[in-house]
C-alpha cells in the first residue's frame, strides 16, 4: 500500500490544543467526512457532560471498535467492563425505539470484550470497526445523531444529559403537582419529551417522594403540594449538581444509596454515622457521611446519599475506632446494592399508606 493511501486512512483532530489521530481504515471520502464530524461531536458532547472517555480512547491511537447490544444488557455490560478494565464511551441513540445500545472501545480491548460477551451470554450483539459502523449508518441515522448533539448545545432535554434531566425533573414535577395525577403519555404530549426521558424523570421523582408508584392504569399520584415540591426539588438539584462537579473534577463516578433512618447511630453538625447493612453486633461497621451529600426522602424516614466508587472509605467500630478501609465500589456492591431496591419499595409502600395528598386549599 502506498504512503499516500496510508495517510488517507488517518484523520487528525485538533481538540483543546491536542492533536488526536483517528484510524478510519480504507473507508470512502463520505466515511471520513462523517468520522471527522462524529469525533468532534462526541468530544464536544462528553466535554459538556464532564466526561473524558472519548478523548482517552482517541489518545490511545484512535483505532476504535463499536459494540452493539440489547439495552436490557447495559447494566451487565457496565459491570463486566469495569471488572475487566475496558474503557468505553456510550453513543447517544441514533433513532428511537431501537432497543439497542452502542458503545465505542479501543481495538486493543477486543479480547477482553470477547470475554465480557462470553460471561454476559448475550442473545444478540454486533461488533464492527469504526469505519464499517459509519459506512453502514444511513444518512437518516447520522442526521438524528447530529440533531441530538446540536440539541445538547442548546440545552434541550435528553435522558443522557444529567443537567438537562434536572430541568426535566422540575418541569415534569410542576406539571404533576398541578394535575395531582399524571401518566407518561399525558406528560409527553404536554412537554414534547420522549417516553424514556419522562419515565426516567418520574423514577427520580418517585425516589424523592414527589409521586407514588404507578397504579395499574399507569397513573402516578402526587404526594406533596407545590411548596413542598419546590423545596424538595431545589435540594435534590443542589445535591445532584454537587455530585456532578465532584465527578467531573476527580474523574470518578457515584452510586446512589438509600439508608433507613434506623441505621443512623450518631450525628453531629457536619456528618452522620450510619451502620453498614449486613454487619451486626460486635462485627458491626459504620461509615461517616457528610450531611452536605445527604437528603431526606419518603417523609424523612430514609436518607438518599451517594458513594464515590473510587474512594476508599474508613470503616469504624461502634466506639469510632477505624477498623478497616474499603473501596466505594466494593462497599456498594457488597452491602448497599442488594438492599437498595428493597428499601425503596418498602418505603414507597409506607408512603402510600401514611402520606395523604394535600387538600385543594393547601394547593
Amino acid at each position: 500500500m502506498s504512503e499516500i493511501a496510508d495517510a488517507v486512512q488517518i484523520i487528525r483532530v485538533s481538540f483543546e490544543g491536542m492533536e488526536i489521530a483517528m484510524k478510519v481504515g480504507s473507508g470512502s471520502l463520505r466515511t471520513m467526512q462523517n468520522a471527522a464530524k462524529f469525533l468532534y461531536g462526541m468530544l464536544g458532547f462528553e466535554k459538556q457532560m464532564g466526561r473524558t472517555n472519548m478523548k482517552k480512547l482517541l489518545m490511545r491511537g484512535g483505532d476504535l471498535q463499536v459494540l452493539q447490544f440489547d439495552k436490557k444488557d447495559l447494566k451487565q455490560v457496565e459491570k463486566f467492563a469495569k471488572k475487566y478494565g475496558i474503557l468505553y464511551s456510550v453513543l447517544p441513540e441514533m433513532g428511537k425505539g431501537t432497543g439497542k445500545v452502542e458503545v465505542l472501545f479501543h481495538s486493543e480491548a477486543v479480547p477482553r470484550v470477547n470475554l465480557l460477551l462470553q460471561k454476559l451470554k448475550a442473545d444478540s450483539y454486533k461488533m464492527r470497526s469504526m469505519d464499517t459502523f459509519l459506512e453502514e449508518a444511513d444518512d437518516k441515522a447520522l442526521a438524528t445523531f447530529d440533531k441530538f448533539l446540536k440539541e445538547q448545545k442548546k440545552g434541550n432535554l435528553d435522558v443522557h444529559a444529567d443537567a438537562n434531566l434536572d430541568n426535566l425533573l422540575e418541569k415534569v414535577g410542576r406539571y404533576a403537582v398541578e394535575k395531582h395525577s399524571v401518566c407518561v403519555d399525558e406528560i409527553g404530549n404536554h412537554l414534547s419529551a420522549d417516553e424514556e426521558s419522562i419515565k426516567n424523570a418520574l423514577s427520580q421523582l418517585q425516589k424523592i417522594g414527589v409521586v407514588d408508584s404507578p397504579d395499574e392504569k399507569g397513573q402516578y399520584k402526587v404526594m406533596m403540594d407545590r411548596e413542598t415540591f419546590d423545596d424538595k426539588i431545589r435540594r435534590f438539584k443542589e445535591l445532584s449538581e454537587r455530585m456532578r462537579i465532584i465527578s467531573a473534577s476527580k474523574n470518578t463516578n457515584f452510586a446512589d444509596i438509600t439508608i433507613a433512618k434506623k441505621m443512623i447511630a450518631e450525628e453531629n453538625d457536619h456528618a452522620v454515622k450510619t451502620r453498614i447493612p449486613g454487619t451486626w453486633g460486635k462485627d458491626a461497621r459504620y461509615i461517616w457521611l457528610n450531611k452536605s451529600d445527604v437528603m431526606e426522602i419518603y417523609g424523612g424516614k430514609t436518607l438518599l446519599c451517594y458513594l464515590d466508587r473510587e474512594k476508599h472509605y474508613k470503616l469504624y467500630s461502634e466506639d469510632n475506632r477505624v477498623v478497616e478501609t474499603m473501596k466505594g465500589d466494593t462497599l456498594f456492591i457488597g452491602h448497599y446494592n442488594p438492599v437498595s431496591k428493597g428499601v425503596r419499595e418498602q418505603y414507597e409502600k409506607v408512603a402510600t399508606k401514611t402520606v395523604h395528598a394535600p387538600s385543594r386549599k393547601s394547593r
